[in-house]
């Protein structure tokens, strides 16, 4: 029998090509929506409830926020508080970051109504700001 054939390993070289030097961080690129309820004029009582397009459902009381990362573009921002309904359209661009701030506010009578009846309507505001 003649001697067994050898195979020399087979050496492959994997070269990442270099970024170019003005891509920036990925950081940068995300594209984010905070929904918050930390209002000072919040009246602290019930939960809100809302929805970015057909993304999750999400409950907040107050305190909390929620971060969703989403692309550009036009959305819809549906919020609710078992009462009062409220849609906001939005667009967002690459990169930014923006803030929806939920606020249960009380009216006039919100107090007087509370005090007599134990429980009383909540008006739902929402206001817009971009983060830096």
């Amino acid at each position: 029998m003649g001697s067994p054939v050898r195979f020399a390993p087979a050496i492959a070289a994997v070269v990442a090509p270099e970024a170019p030097d003005d891509v920036r961080d990925l950081e940068e690129l995300r594209t984010l929506v905070t929904v918050a309820r930390r209002h000072r004029r919040d009246i602290g009582q019930r939960q809100i409830f809302f929805r970015i397009d057909d993304g999750p459902r999400v409950t907040l009381v107050f305190g909390q926020s929620f971060t969703l990362e989403v692309r550009p573009g036009t959305h819809r921002l549906r919020a609710h508080n078992t009462l009062m309904w409220k849609t906001v359209i939005f667009h967002v661009e690459a990169g930014e970051h923006l803030e929806f701030q939920l606020i249960n506010r009380g009216g006039p009578l919100t107090f007087s109504v509370a005090a007599l009846l134990g429980a009383a309507p909540l008006f739902l505001s929402i206001e817009r700001r971009s983060v830096v």
